[in-house]
């Protein structure tokens, strides 16, 4: 598949590695430079540091040949811009990451297949933990429907409270550390010490690879 990256933060450097290797086409844009050169030597991508909201910049690619277009930058209003450029381009599935709600709305209109919102991923962690603390939940379907996000709670009898992420082992390449939820909000995976109870892991994970993923944090 054809697949566009908007924003080479933590998500995005994540989904084009997996892509990647995948056998993908995957092109990356980031106006930060530094950030489209770390993840141009880290994956077989082509990345690209330009402004997003350069309507230039998707004729040059070509928007209209690709299949999915995932923007996922720490911008509402950016994500919001190239998600609608992407529909009136005629990309089949749009993907996108959004704070506010009310945006995540509008998206869901304009015909964006999934809309993130902070929010929505907090619904579906309180739904893991009514329905069962060792449940991993699908928060969201990937748009190459071998990977999901899923998300599991800690509770103080596994075996992973007290050890640090780091001496977790990991099943394989189909499973890569998203973000960790605390008391104090969404962190990245090299901010968290040692593993608490209470601590929702997020992921993106493999569908063959869930059970294995829920299995090593117990």
């Amino acid at each position: 598949m054809r697949i566009l990256i908007v924003g080479a933060g933590h998500v995005g450097s994540t989904l084009a590695k997996l892509l990647s290797v995948k056998g993908n086409d995957v092109i990356v844009v980031d106006r930060d430079a530094e950030k489209a050169m770390r993840i141009a030597d880290e994956a077989d991508v082509l990345a690209l540091a330009r402004d997003a909201t350069d309507p230039e910049l998707y004729e040059e690619i070509n928007l209209s040949t690709f299949d999915v277009v995932v923007a996922v930058t720490d911008r509402d209003e950016i994500n919001l811009f190239v998600s609608t450029v992407s529909k009136e381009y005629g990309v089949p599935r749009v993907v996108a990451r959004v704070k506010n709600p009310s945006i995540a709305r509008l998206l869901e209109r304009v015909g964006v297949e999934y809309a993130l919102t902070e929010p929505y991923i907090m619904a579906k962690i309180i739904e893991s933990v009514i329905e069962g603390k060792y449940h991993a939940v699908e928060l969201a379907p990937i748009f190459t429907g071998n990977y999901v996000i899923a998300s599991i709670t800690l509770t103080e009898s596994d075996s992973s409270v007290g050890k640090r992420l780091s001496e977790i082992s990991l099943p394989g390449d189909g499973v890569k550390l998203l973000t960790v939820f605390d008391e104090e909000g969404f962190k990245d995976p090299e901010e968290i010490g040692e593993l608490r109870p209470g601590m929702q892991i997020i992921a993106l994970v493999r569908r063959d690879l869930v059970e294995k993923f829920v299995e090593v944090f117990r």
